[in-house]
């Protein structure tokens, strides 16, 4: 690890004009594929899916992402603008919530934004506003689904901060596949994957971190909601390892030639990056992965049996492709 790039120093996007002249717009068909409800490729999705990422915020407004789920269909759907599942637990998630659901061997994720109110006994429940598959490139970078590799450990972090607890940077610097939630000015959630090679994540020193945003298909919700709220969470994963990095802190958005060029990929640097300022971050056990068993032979017997997720997407199958 180097340092070699001062975050203070790096110029930062602070207008929607400037995040589209570099990213431009979403076509007309991306927008309208998403849908208000739970449709029948949706319910079956969720009837498949062990696992989802969630992101919200607690009752004091903390920004929160984690794992919730742990076995197929841990999500019961009530109606078609309503489904429930247990958790996430202590500070439970109240207004806007977003998630996206995973099914082990498939790329393409099923995301859904919503409102949760939390039941006696720990039930969270989601009313439904909208929900679309997110393409498979976070998934296939990250390589989620293939074989565990060792897990190294990182190199010293330089200064202070949250990135330096018990087996931050460790995690980190291995991570490949997180999930990264942000909010709007109305409060709107948005909770999506993202996914590298080797690490999804880079630790400049100890209180920041930055991510690469690459070429998609223009949505760009979470450059969006940063604009308006810089508040920002993250979770990570390691596969074949249980526990979960979760973190958050406030985030910019920067277009920083140098910077972009040392996160290239097959030599091609990402459109824009973003600089975590990272309150917090810590490694803890996730009782969903754990159950769920994501990289074991039985967590993955299910392979081949689920939604063919490219069908959903396609045109007038209801759920559309999105991006984030």
């Amino acid at each position: 690890m180097q340092q070699t790039h001062q975050p203070d120093s790096l110029h930062r996007l602070s207008r929607a004009e400037e995040v589209e002249a570099v990213v431009g717009r979403p076509a007309a068909m991306i927008t309208r594929k998403q849908i208000s409800a739970l449709d029948e490729g949706c319910r079956e999705v969720l009837a498949h899916s062990p696992v989802a990422a969630f992101g919200y915020r607690d009752s004091d407004g903390t920004a929160r992402t984690t794992f919730v789920g742990g076995a197929p269909g841990f999500a019961r759907v009530h109606s078609p603008k309503r489904f429930s599942f247990s958790g996430p637990g202590p500070g439970a998630a109240r207004g806007s919530v977003s998630m996206f659901f995973l099914l082990p061997g498939v790329g393409e994720v099923l995301r859904v934004n919503g409102t949760a109110s939390t039941l006696k006994g720990g039930e969270t429940t989601v009313d439904v506003a909208e929900a679309y598959v997110h393409c498979a490139q976070a998934v296939i970078r990250s390589g989620l689904w293939e074989p565990p590799v060792q897990f190294e450990a990182a190199e010293p972090v330089p200064g202070d901060g949250p990135l330096t607890g018990p087996g931050v940077s460790d995690f980190l610097c291995a991570a490949p596949f997180l999930a990264l939630s942000s909010w709007d000015a109305e409060n709107g959630s948005d909770t999506s994957p993202r996914g590298e090679r080797h690490a999804a994540a880079r630790i400049l020193d100890g209180r920041t971190l930055v991510l690469a945003d690459r070429k998609g298909n223009k949505r760009a919700d979470t450059l969006h909601n940063l604009l308006q709220d810089d508040r920002i969470s993250l979770a990570a994963l390691f596969p074949g390892r249980s526990g979960v990095l979760h973190l958050h802190g406030r985030a910019a958005i920067t277009d920083d030639a140098a910077l972009l060029e040392t996160m290239a990929l097959r030599r091609v640097p990402p459109r824009l990056a973003l600089l975590i300022d990272v309150e917090y971050a810590e490694v803890s056990g996730n009782d969903a992965i754990v159950r769920a068993r994501l990289w074991t032979p039985h967590g993955q017997s299910g392979r081949g049996q689920g939604p063919d997720m490219m069908a959903l997407r396609g045109p007038n199958k209801g759920v559309g492709r999105g991006g984030g």
